[in-house]
């Protein structure tokens, strides 16, 4: 678990800026990024282990996707808002993690990774 609150802190750094932020709020912005970061990994690995199962994509129905979607971002939020766990990752990791440049760089990678391999896998199976 400690690299997904690694992964948290370098997206929450972004917007906390000690702080010193106005129109945001931080923990709210950086725990749904990376929620929906994870939700798109989740629904790109399901996808591709159902077509690999069955040879085809399924079906996306609205009244199911919509509503877990929400329920897994949601939960994000209550991890890392609970008992104010995002400052005390943001605390924990602040001494070693907070100028490695590598760490940031894969943190990244893996949120904008997931957008491009879930549209990736859209439209290169659904072809």
């Amino acid at each position: 678990m400690t690299w997904y609150n690694l992964i948290f802190f370098h997206v929450f750094k972004r917007y906390y800026k000690n702080g010193m932020y106005k129109n945001d709020i931080p923990w709210l912005t950086a725990s749904g990024i990376v929620g929906t970061s994870s939700l798109l990994y989740l629904f790109t690995f399901a996808d591709l282990a159902y077509y690999l199962s069955n040879g085809e994509m399924p079906e996306f129905d609205k009244k199911y996707i919509l509503p877990s979607g929400f329920a897994f971002v949601g939960l994000h939020w209550l991890w890392f808002i609970g008992g104010s766990r995002y400052l005390k990752i943001f605390e924990n990791f602040k001494e070693r993690y907070l100028r490695d440049k590598l760490t940031e760089t894969l943190s990244w990678v893996y949120i904008f990774g997931a957008y491009i391999t879930f549209i990736m896998m859209i439209v290169c199976l659904r072809m």
